[in-house]
This record gives structure tokens, C-alpha cells and sequence, in this order.
């Protein structure tokens, strides 16, 4: 796969996170574990437009605390403590200008050697949610995804942070789960 093949798939994957989380919000209860647990990798580009539209503060505490990613030509924000530096309180204090994979969680688009990219859903007080209605999209097409997906939300529905669980998206059945949630209904207010 070439360069602007990869390019256009992780346009494409993003583009199908986005209608999916539209019909979802983090819990007021949401204590930033995403922010707390996961390390956020962001490219030279959108590290240097990030810097241009958040305050002097937060642009001291990203420029001390981002160091070079494993990813060639990215970089990640951490702080001693292991987490995103940029939390206040549990807030995203550039919530408005977060990075675009902060944008898309509790999905994550990762490198896969055949397809270019894949997208896996990482376990979260949104995500259960998530689950619960990918279950229920499953009931119509297999119903033995739909037990599997049921007892995994089932299992974690009281979750309160992350943990290293997480599911695979099968991206040919993105379209068809997005139809679902509009068809059901599942848009915010």
C-alpha cells in the first residue's frame, strides 16, 4: 500500500470514528482515565497547529512535555506521572485543539501491515456504551458476536477507568453500524 493509499484509509477510518462518536458523550463522571492511561502520539503538523491555537500556558506545558514518538515523525505529551500533561482537574484544558487521536478515542487507528491501518475500540465508560450497541447491531447479522459483544458489556458496564481490553472494529461493518445508530436514533441532544 502506498503513501496517499494509507493516507486515504486513515482519512477514511477517522471519518467513520467520527460518525460513530457523534451519537456518544463522555459520562460527567469520566475521570479522564483515557488521558491518565493511554500515551497520545501526534505528528510535527498537528503539534505545531495545536501550539498556535491554545493559550501561552498550556503551550509552556505541551513544549516541556512532548517528547519524540516510536512513530517516525510524531511526538507524544507526558508528564512524570505517566499522563497527559495538559489535564486540569481530569479536563482537557485544550480540549477544542486536542490532537486528532484524542479526537477519536476510545478508538484507535493503528498501523497494520496488510491493511494499512485497523481500528480497535479500547475499553471505557463511552465504549461499554459503544458495545452495547455494536451488540445490538450484531443481534440482526450474527448472533454469536452478539452474545460474545453482550457478555463483554455486561461484564464491564460498571467500569470507572481503562483497562488493557479492547475490541476490533471490523471496518466493512462500519457503514452498516453507523445506518443502525441513525436509524435507532442515536444521536445526542
Amino acid at each position: 500500500m502506498d503513501r496517499k493509499q494509507r493516507s486515504e484509509k486513515y482519512d477514511w477510518l477517522s471519518s467513520k470514528t467520527q460518525s460513530i462518536l457523534k451519537h456518544y458523550s463522555c459520562p460527567e463522571s469520566c475521570n479522564g482515565s483515557c488521558c491518565k492511561n493511554h500515551i497520545i502520539d501526534f505528528n510535527r503538523k498537528e503539534y505545531e497547529k495545536i501550539l498556535k491555537n491554545i493559550d501561552k500556558e498550556s503551550v509552556n506545558i505541551l513544549k516541556s512535555n512532548a517528547v519524540k514518538s516510536e512513530l517516525e515523525g510524531c511526538y507524544k505529551a507526558i508528564n512524570a506521572a505517566g499522563q497527559c500533561p495538559l489535564l486540569l482537574n481530569s479536563k482537557c484544558r485544550i480540549y477544542n485543539n486536542r490532537p486528532e487521536a484524542c479526537r477519536n478515542f476510545p478508538f484507535v487507528i493503528y498501523p497494520d501491515a496488510e491493511a494499512g491501518f485497523g481500528l480497535t475500540l479500547l475499553l471505557c465508560p463511552m465504549s461499554v456504551k459503544i458495545i452495547q450497541d455494536y451488540a445490538q447491531w450484531y443481534k440482526s447479522v450474527n448472533s454469536t458476536m452478539y452474545s460474545k459483544l453482550s457478555a463483554v458489556s455486561e461484564q464491564y458496564k460498571n467500569i470507572d477507568k481503562n483497562s488493557d481490553f479492547c475490541i476490533q472494529m471490523k471496518e466493512h461493518n462500519l457503514e452498516s453500524f453507523i445506518e443502525f445508530l441513525e436509524k435507532e436514533g442515536y444521536y445526542l441532544a
